[in-house]
């Protein structure tokens, strides 16, 4: 990553009466980089991405965004953008009534790029918001915050029931414009199958704490998976950072949450051992679901 800071959060908390959102929450998100905030359902990330979009204050700890607390900040707030898939617009709008505010309300908003994304997605600017579907709701929130072109953009599950087709294009089109006009974007997801090729950061979160923050790059070359004879696994993952393992009859492997350096290769290799990469979201799965597959036969 290269550039400034662009969000700092310290020890953040969030709690709704008993139920922690976030606990202690640390991280940073630089300028010019796009950040995939990972996670399942319930972990944090709406949470943390209203606090620092300044709509939903915090309980505890530091976040700061362009070096600034977002809530009650103007000089913050006109600087950034945050879209979800249900964004509480008055149902009974047009389309281009909606734009139309955007280009009063935001000054960077451009309304050329957000009618040729209109006319790219065959929205009509009289269809009124009520009558898109989830898909298409998705399609023209996505949009809109593209349009800002604001430095900080976030976007919190975009492609929420959006095709795999319109997917594709939607995250062409953002990268596509990132390289054009260079930008910090955070958008959430719960799955990152799709999303890794657009990002440049991973920042995984559960239970409303870091789990997994680094580049993509280096997230992929963080693990790696061993498959053998059952002893043999056994006998080489022995002191090493197992996050996952299974053993059956068709299957031996386990999966090593370390760096693979060319003398554990060899190892590996001398001991009739495969090794093999663990692709990034499936990291990002073992990481936050432990052994679940084993808790599996308990249905059967």
């Amino acid at each position: 990553m290269m550039g400034n800071e662009i969000v700092r959060v310290v020890g953040l908390c969030k709690r709704f009466g008993r139920t922690v959102a976030l606990d202690g929450l640390t991280a940073c998100v630089e300028e010019h980089s796009i950040t995939g905030l990972i996670g399942r359902n319930g972990s944090g990330k709406t949470t943390l991405m209203k606090i620092l979009s300044g709509t939903l204050d915090k309980s505890g700890g530091d976040a700061l965004v362009f070096g600034k607390t977002p809530m009650d900040n103007l000089a913050v707030l006109n600087r950034l953008v945050y879209t979800y898939h249900n964004m509480a617009y008055e149902p009974n709008l047009p389309l281009a009534t909606i734009l139309y505010a955007y280009k009063t309300m935001i000054a960077g908003f451009d309304s050329e790029f957000a009618e040729k994304l209109m006319k790219y997605f065959e929205l009509g600017g009289k269809t009124k918001y009520r009558n898109l579907s989830q898909g298409m709701g998705s399609i023209f929130n996505f949009l809109c915050a593209l349009s800002c072109r604001a430095e900080l953009t976030m976007l919190d599950e975009p492609v929420l029931g959006m095709d795999v087709t319109v997917r594709k294009a939607a995250y062409e089109i953002l990268l596509r414009d990132f390289s054009e006009h260079p930008r910090t974007f955070i958008i959430s997801s719960h799955l990152l199958s799709e999303l890794e090729g657009v990002l440049s950061d991973i920042l995984l979160i559960e239970q409303g704490r870091v789990v997994l923050h680094g580049s993509v790059d280096d997230v992929r070359m963080s693990a790696y998976r061993v498959d053998g004879s059952g002893a043999a696994v056994e006998d080489f993952i022995d002191s090493k950072n197992v996050i996952a393992q299974k053993n059956s009859d068709i299957s031996n492997f386990a999966i090593v949450y370390e760096r693979l350096s060319e003398s554990v290769a060899e190892t590996a290799k001398t001991k009739g051992l495969s090794i093999s990469p663990v692709r990034a979201e499936d990291l990002c799965i073992y990481l936050t679901r432990k052994n679940k597959e084993d808790e599996l036969e308990c249905l059967w």
